[in-house]
C-alpha cells in the first residue's frame, strides 16, 4: 500500500495540558516538561488510490515528556487513535494507513516522533468548525470532546484572529497559519493509564498533504 497515490485535504486542532500559548508550536518543550494531548483531524477532500476520504476523521490521544521537535530517541509519543466508524472497512484501512505514517508525506515525518501506538479503535467522530473560525470542537462519543473558541482579548481586533505564520514546530506541516483558542472542553479518555487534564492552549491548522510533502 505504501506506493498508492494519495491526497487529503482538511483542518486540525488540538487540546493540550500546555500554558497558551503552546510552547511546541514553536519547537520548544511543554510547559510543565511534558504534555498530554487530543489531535483532530477532519478530513474535506481526498483519497487513498480510488478510495474516497471526504468528511472522514481521525482523534488521537497522547502524551510525551520533553521537546518532541529534537532528534532525541527518548522523546517519543506514545498516542492511541480513533478512527471514524462512519467509514467503510477500506476507508478505515486507508486512514489508518495515513496516520500511522506508513505511505510517507507529512504524516511520515510527523509519525517518525510517535513510539508506541497502544491502540487503534474505530468510533463515529462529529467535527464542527465555524467558517470564520470563532470556535472548533469534536467529539468521540462519551469518550472525547475537546473544542475551543477563538483567542482574543482587550486590545485584540474582533473581526480579526489571533495568527500565528512560519511556526517553528506546525504539527500539520511547514507553511500553514495557526489561528490561536483558548480550550474550553478537554474530555479525552481512551488510554489504558489516561487521567483527566485540564486543556490550557488549542490552536487550528488547515492541512493539505500529498505522499511527496
Amino acid at each position: 500500500m505504501n506506493k498508492t497515490n494519495w491526497h487529503i485535504r482538511g483542518e486540525w486542532f488540538d487540546v493540550c495540558s500546555c500554558s497558551m500559548p503552546c510552547p511546541c508550536t514553536f519547537a520548544q518543550a511543554p510547559t510543565d516538561g511534558a504534555c498530554l494531548f487530543t489531535l483532530v483531524w477532519q478530513v474535506h477532500e481526498g483519497h487513498f488510490g480510488d478510495v474516497r476520504l471526504d468528511g472522514l476523521g481521525v482523534v488521537a490521544l497522547g502524551e510525551f515528556a520533553g521537546n518532541m521537535w529534537e532528534k532525541d530517541t527518548d522523546t517519543r509519543m506514545s498516542v492511541m487513535f480513533y478512527i471514524d466508524a462512519k467509514g467503510t472497512p477500506e476507508q478505515r484501512q486507508a486512514l489508518e494507513e495515513i496516520f500511522r505514517g506508513n505511505v510517507g508525506g507529512w504524516p511520515g515525518t510527523f509519525g517518525s516522533l510517535i513510539g508506541e501506538v497502544r491502540e487503534v479503535r474505530y468510533a463515529p467522530i462529529a467535527f464542527e468548525a465555524a467558517e470564520d473560525l470563532e470556535y472548533w470542537r469534536a467529539s468521540v462519543g462519551d469518550q472525547v470532546s475537546v473544542g475551543a473558541r477563538a483567542l482574543t482579548g482587550p486590545t485584540a481586533d474582533p473581526s480579526r484572529r489571533v495568527q500565528l505564520v512560519n511556526a517553528p514546530g506546525a504539527e500539520v506541516g511547514p507553511g500553514q497559519v495557526a489561528t490561536w483558542g483558548v480550550v474550553d472542553a478537554d474530555h479525552a479518555e481512551g488510554f489504558d493509564f489516561s487521567h483527566r487534564y485540564r486543556g490550557g492552549s488549542s490552536k487550528h491548522f488547515p492541512f493539505d498533504w500529498r505522499p511527496t510533502d
